[in-house]
C-alpha cells in the first residue's frame, strides 16, 4: 500500500506516533512531505532552560514561524547535602534573584530578534519548591502541551542556614521575611520581544510574583494581548500590607487597548480562613482595579482574587463594556450555608450589570471548596437565537421570580426569546476534596485555570489526603 493512498487522518496519526516515540530527525529526512509535517510538531512547543538558552538562537528563520509555545523553565541546580547525603533540586537559595532576572532578560534579548508571525505563547516558571523541611516530596511539573505532567523529585533539606534563607528572598517574589533585598538598579535599555502575544505564569512557580517584576516583564512584551496569571495567596503578608496586593497593581498596569483576554486564578492551601476587615478592604481595591482593566477586554476570568460582589458593586461606576463576551468570577455568597435570599440578591444585581455588556454571551459565577460546589451560568446561543440560565450545585436553590424577570430582560435585549431555566443538583456520591474537584464537577465553560494547573491541584490534594488519612 502506497503512503499517498492512505487517508490524511491515518497519515497524521502515524507521523504523530513517530514524533513521540521515534527518531524524528531520521524520519523527517525520508521525504519533504514528512519533513514538513514532523517539523510542525517538533517546533510547535519548545522547552527552554537556562542551560539551553545559549543554543536557543540556533533556531533558524525557517523554523521560527512554527513555534507556537515556549516554556521557559528556570530550574535550580542539583545540590548534594553533606549532612544527609540527599541529592536533588534544593530550596529557593539555589535560584537567586539575579539569576532569575538575568535569565528572563537573556530570553527576551533572544526573542527580540524574532519577527511577529501569528501567535506565540511564553510560559515562564521557576522550578523550585518553597518551604524548608527535611523530607522528600513529589511536586507536579509539566509543560502546557501535555495533560499528564511528569513527576520530578524535589528534595527539600533543613540543613541550609538562616543566611541562605534570607538570600532566598528574591526580587521577583513577595518577601516572606522583614529583611528585604535592595531593589536592583534599572537595567540598560532592553529590547522588546514583539513576537510574544500571550504570557502564562502558572501556579507551579508556587510564589506570588512581585508587581514591580510583572510590570517590568510586561514592558518587555508590548504585543501581549492575553495574560494568564496564577499567583499564590500569602495570608500573613496580606494581613501585614493589605492595601498593596500584587493583583491590584497588576490590573492597574494592564489598562491597555492591546489586551483582550485575562485569566487570574489565585491559588491557596486548603480552605480560606475567616476574612478580616483589612483583607476585605484589599479585595475591594482589587475589584475596582479588575473592573477598570476589564473595560477593554473580550474575556475575563478572575477566581478567588476578590469576591464577585465587590466586582459588581464597582461596576455601578461605569456605563458600558463594549467588548466583553465572556466573564467568570467567584463569590463566597455561593455557599450551602448561605441564606438563599442573599444569593438571589446577588444574581439579580448581576443581571442589572449584564445590561451594560451588550456583547456578553457567557457568564459564570461560581464557588467551590472541599465539600461543595456551585455555579450560576448565563448563555446566549446566537446560532439558534436562544438563551439559558443554569443553576448547578451540590445544594438546592430556588431562583426567585425577580431573578428570572431580571435575566429575561437581559435576554430580550439580545435575542428576543423566552429564557430557558435549568436547575441541576450534583450527584451526592460525587466527592469534592478541593477547589480543583469543584471546577471539574461544575463543568465550567470558561477557562478559569490552566489544565495542567488543575491536574496539579487534584493530584496534590489527593497526595495530602493520603498522608492525612492513611
Amino acid at each position: 500500500m502506497f503512503w499517498d493512498s492512505l487517508p490524511v487522518e491515518i497519515q497524521t496519526h502515524v507521523l504523530e506516533a513517530l514524533v513521540l516515540h521515534g527518531d524524528s530527525a531520521r524520519y523527517a529526512s525520508i521525504c519533504r512531505t514528512w519533513q514538513t509535517i514532523i517539523e510542525q510538531r517538533i517546533f510547535a512547543r519548545l522547552k527552554v532552560t537556562r542551560s539551553r538558552l545559549a543554543g536557543f538562537s540556533d533556531i533558524g528563520y525557517r523554523h521560527r514561524h512554527l513555534v507556537k509555545c515556549i516554556w521557559f523553565s528556570i530550574e535550580p541546580s542539583d545540590h548534594h547535602c553533606p549532612h544527609c547525603g540527599g541529592v536533588g533540586a534544593y530550596n529557593w537559595h539555589q535560584v537567586s534573584s539575579k539569576t532569575i532576572r538575568k535569565a528572563i532578560q537573556d530570553l527576551v534579548i533572544q526573542l527580540s530578534r524574532w519577527e511577529p508571525s501569528g501567535s506565540l505563547l511564553l510560559d515562564i516558571s521557576v522550578k523550585a519548591p518553597s518551604g524548608v523541611m527535611h523530607s522528600s516530596s513529589i511536586i507536579q511539573y509539566g509543560p502546557p502541551a501535555i495533560s499528564e505532567p511528569k513527576k520530578d523529585k524535589i528534595i527539600q533539606c533543613s540543613h541550609c542556614s538562616n543566611k541562605d534563607l534570607l538570600i532566598a528572598t528574591t526580587y521577583l517574589f513577595n518577601e516572606t521575611t522583614n529583611v528585604r533585598e535592595p531593589k536592583p538598579k534599572p537595567s540598560k535599555k532592553m529590547p522588546k520581544a514583539r513576537a510574544v502575544t500571550s504570557l502564562l505564569l502558572r501556579r507551579q512557580t508556587r510564589h506570588p510574583w512581585k508587581s514591580e517584576a510583572l510590570e517590568e516583564l510586561l514592558d518587555l512584551l508590548p504585543e501581549v494581548h492575553e495574560i494568564h496569571y496564577e499567583p499564590w495567596r500569602d495570608w500573613r503578608r496580606i494581613e501585614e500590607r493589605p492595601t498593596n496586593t500584587t493583583t491590584m497593581r497588576l490590573c492597574k498596569s494592564l489598562r491597555s487597548d492591546q489586551l483582550r483576554r485575562m485569566v487570574v486564578f489565585e491559588n491557596f492551601h486548603g480552605n480560606k480562613p475567616a476574612i478580616s476587615l483589612a483583607v476585605q478592604a484589599a479585595e475591594i481595591d482589587t475589584a475596582y482595579a479588575l473592573v477598570e482593566a476589564s473595560l477593554g477586554l473580550e474575556h475575563l476570568a478572575a477566581s478567588f482574587v476578590s469576591d464577585a460582589s465587590h466586582f459588581f458593586d464597582a461596576c455601578q461606576k461605569w456605563n458600558i463594556w463594549p467588548r466583553l463576551e465572556s466573564l467568570a468570577l467567584t463569590s463566597n455568597v455561593l455557599e450551602p450555608q448561605q441564606q438563599s435570599i442573599y444569593i438571589n440578591d446577588l444574581l439579580e444585581t448581576i443581571a442589572l450589570v449584564a445590561m451594560k455588556m451588550p456583547r456578553l454571551k457567557l457568564m459564570e459565577l461560581w464557588n467551590g471548596r472541599a465539600g461543595f460546589a456551585g455555579v450560576f451560568k448565563y448563555q446566549i446561543f446566537e446560532s439558534d437565537r436562544t438563551a439559558k440560565i443554569t443553576w448547578r450545585s451540590t445544594w438546592d436553590l430556588t431562583l426567585e421570580s425577580r431573578v428570572l424577570e431580571a435575566w429575561q430582560a437581559v435576554v430580550s435585549e439580545r435575542v428576543d426569546c423566552k429564557l430557558e431555566v435549568v436547575t441541576e443538583t450534583l450527584d451526592a456520591n460525587v466527592v469534592i476534596t478541593s477547589h480543583g474537584d469543584a471546577i471539574r464537577c461544575l463543568m465550567l465553560l470558561n477557562t478559569v485555570v490552566h489544565p495542567v494547573s488543575l491536574w496539579q491541584i487534584q493530584k496534590e490534594t489527593a497526595l495530602q489526603n493520603k498522608f492525612r488519612f492513611p
